[in-house]
Formats: C-alpha cells, structure tokens, sequence
C-alpha cells in the first residue's frame, strides 16, 4: 500500500507542474496576501484530486460520456473562470512589504472551487487506476483486487501529490517575493491574471462547442 500511495504521489506531483488555474492562483494569492493564505488555497485545491480519484478508483470510468455528471463538469469551469478574471481585473495592486489580512476560508474555498472544476481530473484518473490496477511487480499486484482500502489509498495520495506541488510553489513565489513583486508591481500584472482566466473559459466554451 505504502508503494501505491507513493507511485501515486509521484504521478500526481508530476501532473501538477503544468501550469493551471489553481497554480495561477497560488502564485497570486501568495503575492497579494501572504504564505499563510498560498497555503490555504493550495490545500483546498487538492482535495478535489481526492473526490475526482476517488470517484475513478470506484469505477465512474465506466459512465457513459454523454451522462449528466459529465456534461455537469464540462460546463461548470467556464462561469467560475469567468468570475476569477473579472475579480483579477477588479484587484488593487499588489504592494511591497504589504501582508493582507483576510479570514483562512476565503483562500481555502476559492481553491476547492478551482480544483473541482477541472475537467480533466476525472478521466486523467480513471486512466491512471486502469493503467495501477492491472500493473504487477513480480508476481505483488499493485492494487489488490480484495483490498478495497487500495481506493482510499490511491485517492490521498492524489492529493498528496498535489499538495506537495503547490507547496513548493508558495515556498518558491515567498522566498522570491522581493524580487518578483519589485517587477510585476502594478495593474498590469492583474490585467493579465484576468485575461489568462477569460481565456481558459473562452478556450473551454470553445471545446465544448465544438464537442456539440
């Protein structure tokens, strides 16, 4: 089990790299508020891995494409990406040597509503279980068929190598504060915050037009 929760964490590790919505975030929310806060919203951000997994590993992969649940999913990431670049449009600039202070939920909610609305969770996953249950080191299963603790297993550790990522990622935008803020210091940096998120939900209005 320990070597399912690490091969796990690894792959979801690697899979958090690419830049995304909720990495965006937690640079821009490290920045305009603090550590504390990057940390909060990067935790939130995570324990969608485990509801997405967890979802996979009890066999959601086998709902038909066209289902409710997914055409739920495909559509939700649009409003919620439209919302998050309006309000960085609408943010102050950031300023130097300045902590914001604000309540630990905020950043913690913000990042679940982010985390959930990746559509490509669900099928990244599924694919991964597929590809764990069926793989063998020797003659040791990886995923034993008659251990269902193996799901839960898979789910955290999906979040724990989410988690561990966007760890990184606060630690990195703190410690290069002064430098980063001293450059990106003013409106224009969250002009394009807010045109980045537009732009994945005109891109996400874009795919599912076309799936029509």
């Amino acid at each position: 089990m320990l070597l399912l929760f690490f091969l796990v964490s690894i792959i979801s590790f690697a899979g958090s790299i690419q830049p995304g919505t909720v990495n965006l975030a937690v640079v821009q929310t490290t920045l305009s508020q603090n550590k504390r806060a990057g940390l909060w919203l990067a935790l939130g951000g995570s324990l969608p891995e485990i509801a997405y997994s967890g979802l996979a590993a009890g066999g959601l992969m086998f709902v038909p494409m066209n289902s409710i649940l997914m055409t739920i999913l495909t559509y939700a990431p649009i409003p919620v990406f439209l919302g998050m670049g309006l309000t960085a449009f609408r943010q102050k600039p950031l300023v130097l040597n300045k902590s914001v202070a604000g309540t630990r939920l905020l950043p913690f909610w913000k990042g679940v509503t982010l985390g959930s609305t990746n559509p490509q969770l669900l099928p990244f996953w599924s694919a991964v279980w597929l590809y764990l249950s069926r793989a063998t080191i020797g003659n040791y299963r990886l995923v034993p068929c008659d251990q269902s603790v193996s799901q839960w297993v898979f789910a955290l550790g999906t979040a724990a190598g989410a988690f561990s990522l966007l760890t990184i990622v606060v630690w990195l935008t703190d410690w290069q504060r002064q430098r980063i803020v001293q450059y990106i210091n003013g409106l224009w940096i969250n002009r394009l915050t807010g045109g980045l998120f537009i732009g994945m939900a005109l891109w996400q209005t874009i795919q599912v037009a076309m799936a029509s």
